[in-house]
């Protein structure tokens, strides 16, 4: 289904009054709109903190995505960002990965230009490898599954990219001089009537993926929802797929359960990609102690996402602010067990207004759609200094933090 098509679906289903039982989630009706988990949620002004786009129009929604879009890319200076060229200097031979970067063609209304553009931000911030998502959910892409995957794949020819299968093709495009990239696709709804479709997935070039986007699907629990439902039969059958074809479990946007019941059943270390300590700040994104230390069992890791909305109330992707996040996954599960996503949408403004209104993933009640920051892929240099100056992090730590610890993992599932 195409982006303008769901906004309009989702409009008219939702048009007219707003009743209680159209929320979904836990609130309280009060004058102008409803107190919720997240806070209270406005009804009618477009430039509160959480705003309800239920039966708005596109040119509200339009106005909305405007106003939320100024605060996006406000978390640092360039001159902040220029601190970071001595550390950058003294690591320059790492691997330095960004393990989740939304930005394959087609997706969000990225173009090539926008892809290319994406692409250049992390390149000329020293990242060895970005895992670039390709697929979500239905709806998220604006082309079809495949024009995604070919379109990408043509701009990764054109950029002089190297597309991995193994963790010596990264440690190659390194030694080259040049970056490498891989797939990922943040949800696996696709293959919930024929799990013969995780094959085809690693033949076109995903190499993690996850079971569901934030809500419940056949395959496991997602995080959004508060009964924590953890995987399902033929979610452990999906588990044994991906590791059977050796294509990497994720658990970002899913349930801590699902992370609990993945880390169980799987034979090879697992991730979550893109996810904060739930222990730092309580949100349906983030991740419990017990879902950490699970991972942590398998010999995976948990990468700390610089999306403001998972870091803290105000929604400030300060490095300060991800560095405490990752401090706090390494005191938890050890150093060894840590990493870095940006989850930075290059088309951001154009997200927001084909996605502002599609509450049943991004519900304002839990958050979604605030005035938020978020750091991109090149603040990972921002956040080590931190973790050095502050945390007392020697090399070795750095040097995993920044990817060796991903690399271990990789290497552990694509044998």
């Amino acid at each position: 289904m195409k982006l303008k098509a769901i906004v309009l679906a989702t409009s008219a289903i939702l048009s007219g009054a707003v009743m209680a039982h159209d929320i979904g989630h836990e609130h309280e009706h009060v004058k102008n709109g409803w107190n919720a988990e997240a806070g209270f949620v406005s009804d009618v002004d477009v430039e509160a903190k959480l705003w309800s786009p239920r039966g708005k129009s596109q040119a509200e929604i339009d106005e909305r995505a405007a106003y939320v879009e100024k605060f996006f890319d406000a978390s640092r200076t360039e001159a902040e960002r220029a601190e970071d060229k001595a550390i950058k200097a003294r690591f320059k031979d790492a691997i330095v990965i960004n393990s989740l970067m939304p930005s394959g063609i087609g997706i969000q209304g990225i173009k090539e230009d926008k892809f290319e553009e994406a692409v250049n931000k992390n390149r000329d911030n020293q990242i060895s490898l970005i895992s670039t998502s390709v697929w979500a959910f239905e709806g998220v892409n604006d082309v079809s599954f495949q024009d995604t995957l070919t379109r990408t794949d043509a701009a990764i020819k054109a950029l002089d990219i190297v597309k991995v299968d193994n963790t010596e093709d990264i440690r190659q495009a390194k030694a080259d001089g040049k970056m490498a990239i891989m797939y990922n696709s943040q949800g696996a709804d696709f293959v919930i009537e024929d799990l013969d479709k995780v094959k085809w997935a690693k033949d076109s070039g995903i190499r993690v993926m996850n079971f569901t986007y934030n809500n419940d699907n056949a395959l496991a629990g997602g995080g959004q929802n508060t009964a924590d439902n953890g995987v399902t039969e033929l979610g452990i059958e999906f588990i044994k797929r991906m590791n059977k074809e050796g294509v990497i479990l994720d658990c970002s946007h899913s349930s801590s359960q699902t992370c609990i019941d993945m880390a169980k059943h799987s034979s090879k270390p697992v991730l979550a990609t893109h996810s904060n300590a739930k222990a730092l700040y309580d949100t349906g994104r983030n991740i419990t102690d017990e879902a950490m230390k699970a991972i942590a069992a398998t010999d995976g890791a948990v990468c700390t996402v610089g999306v403001g909305l998972f870091l803290n109330p105000e929604g400030t992707a300060e490095v300060e602010a991800i560095a405490e996040h990752v401090q706090y996954t390494a005191e938890l599960i050890g150093r060894d067990r840590t990493c870095y996503a940006s989850d930075y949408s290059h088309m951001y403004a154009d997200f927001l207004k084909a996605f502002i209104g599609v509450v049943d993933k991004y519900p304002p009640e839990k958050g979604f759609g605030a005035p938020i920051q978020n750091a991109s892929g090149g603040d990972i240099w921002g956040v080590a200094r931190v973790l050095e100056d502050k945390y007392n992090w020697k090399e070795d730590d750095i040097r995993g933090f920044l990817g060796e610890n991903l690399m271990r993992v990789y290497k552990a599932n694509w044998k």
